[in-house]
């Protein structure tokens, strides 16, 4: 009998004797979130079983995966748009709501059409292997292979700050060679960045994150994602080629590059030149223009950038990533000699490292105030142009989902789970925006706050390292009450989480609370005032009217 058994939660091994699982914590009555596959799901004729939830998009969720035939983890991404469908909790049938049946139609189509496409790709590409696509449950899931490796941002840290601009080439000509691969069947990646591109022990090179569908640009990729994704337009070719013209220049000079949409309003970017001598103008020219605001004029695409850096070359190998990489994964007390080592590439990178710290302080404080001005302009061009207001939000408050007529046509639907003590469950006690609020075109999502019972649970998201207010939608999206503090700590960003009371994949009541706790932000009075320090419940005098 095998004294091994396996965590359906997080596919980990655990002791045949454990009553949980040591990785996760899971003892068999956890469960998904309303809504997604329950745990220990099993999909393509038995072969996959479906673990916890990672990750939710806009079109699409993932979940820890297990390939029984290889004995192997993978991700399974199933196609789950964000409003327009209905599950019933604990089953795996997916059915789109009446009058939503085209729009899930066209977007499963166009899922099964992508991820087929990327199946086909070859296998030494380095986006992570599509293995297997599955049509099932009424939808389709893409089974992914998974990949473990440090972040391009880890890779930075633990160099000192910087690459030199042989180094960067070096490390990201895999991540060309993925990019021209997938251009080339009409997909793109739209929001890559330092967290999206992975080193493993071997110097192995992977593009992740790479997902189908429009979806929201994360703040990890503020700085690094092209000024019309920002916006919310369809990536381009030349959207991923300014992303990597911004991953050149954060790698070299040691800085994030000027937010994008703050570029078109005030552009304050350097050229690479400007700022070093030691930077070859060629390289430096040939970034630039791939940073360009206007994409019209930017470099159209990643084999022109390439050959605007076609004059790099040196004596280093390409056995760089493997030593920095290797020498990375094996950190312990020995460590002293390999870190000489890395010192030969980190003396000249000390004074950017230290620049870097003060002017990412900078940064995050004029992106607040940015994004202030940006949603007062905004506001400012509602009120002016009534012409672009199609319709107001309706009251769907009072109601469940089930017995309520959803205007699918007009509008898309976030459901999230919440629990409010008092009213009924299936209820929707609150929704965003509020009845009554103009929604133009562009602007048509309504969040819908349905009441469940006490007992209902959610899986704990990971919110450190978010701006606070990232973290907040997040955590809505995820039906989680929480309550922000705001305490001073040594060495953290102002506005942004950095502890939180339960970690990322606990399981959490929504009749319960979680604690985020937040450097403050004497620029912005909501990030220090301890008055805003709330629990993300129904606002007073939203509940149902007689």
């Amino acid at each position: 009998m095998s004294d091994r058994k396996l965590c359906m939660c997080c596919m980990s091994p655990v002791p045949a004797d454990a009553l949980a699982c040591p990785s996760c914590g899971y003892n068999g009555s956890q469960q998904n979130p309303d809504g997604l596959l329950p745990i220990g799901s099993r999909i393509g004729k038995g072969k996959y079983l479906v673990g916890r939830a990672e990750e939710i998009h806009t079109e699409c969720v993932d979940y820890v995966g297990f390939d029984v035939n290889s004995y192997s983890t993978c991700t399974v991404r199933e196609y789950l748009p964000a409003g327009g469908i209905t599950r019933v909790s604990g089953e795996m049938l997916m059915q789109p709501l009446e009058g939503a049946e085209k729009r899930f139609k066209a977007g499963l189509n166009r899922f099964a059409s992508a991820y087929g496409a990327m199946r086909d790709l070859p296998d030494d590409c380095t986006i992570p292997k599509v293995r297997d696509l599955i049509q099932q449950n009424g939808t389709v899931y893409a089974v992914i292979d998974t990949f473990s490796g440090m972040t391009l941002r880890e890779l930075l840290r633990r160099n000192g700050g910087t690459l030199s601009v042989l180094q960067t080439k070096i490390v990201m000509d895999p991540v060309m060679d993925a990019l021209e691969a997938v251009h080339a069947k009409g997909l793109y990646h739209g929001n890559l960045s330092l967290e999206n591109i992975l080193i493993n022990s071997n110097g192995d090179v992977r593009v992740d994150e790479f997902h189908v569908g429009e979806r929201p640009v994360t703040q990890k990729a503020v700085g690094f994602c092209s000024p019309e994704c920002e916006s919310g337009e369809k990536a381009t070719a030349n959207s991923d080629v300014y992303s990597l013209g911004a991953i050149f220049y954060r790698c070299i000079v040691g800085t994030t590059p000027q937010d994008g949409l703050q570029r078109k309003n005030f552009d304050t970017l350097t050229t690479m030149a400007e700022t070093s001598d030691e930077i070859p103008e060629e390289v430096s020219s040939a970034v630039w223009n791939a940073m360009l605001v206007n994409r019209e004029n930017r470099t159209q695409s990643v084999s022109e950038f390439r050959k605007a850096l076609e004059g790099v070359s040196g004596d280093e190998a390409d056995a760089f990533t493997v030593d920095l990489a290797s020498e990375a994964f094996d950190e312990g007390p020995d460590d002293e000699k390999k870190r000489k080592k890395i010192n030969r590439w980190r003396y000249l990178s000390i004074i950017s490292a230290c620049l870097l710290f003060v002017m990412t302080i900078v940064y995050f404080v004029s992106l607040a105030s940015a994004k202030k001005e940006r949603a007062r302009r905004r506001a400012e061009e509602l009120a002016g142009l009534p012409d672009e207001i199609t319709v107001e939000a309706p009251d769907y408050r009072g109601k469940t989902v089930a017995e309520t007529e959803l205007d699918t046509v007009s509008f898309d639907f976030v459901i999230v789970s919440t629990y409010v003590e008092g009213m009924e469950p299936e209820v929707i006690v609150n929704q965003d925006p509020h009845p009554g609020t103009p929604m133009s075109l562009n602007q048509r999502t309504i969040t819908l706050f349905v009441n469940k019972t006490k007992d209902t649970t959610a899986v704990v998201p990971e919110v450190r390292g978010l701006y606070v207010p990232n973290a907040e939608q997040l955590l809505k999206q995820y039906g989680i009450q929480y309550q922000v503090v705001f305490r001073e700590k040594e060495d953290q960003l102002q506005g942004l989480v950095y502890d939180q009371s339960m970690d990322e994949g606990e399981i959490i009541k929504l009749s319960d609370v979680l604690i985020i706790t937040a450097q403050p932000d004497p620029s912005d009075p909501d990030l220090q005032d301890p008055s805003a320090q709330t629990a993300q419940k129904p606002e007073e005098g939203t509940e149902p009217e007689e």
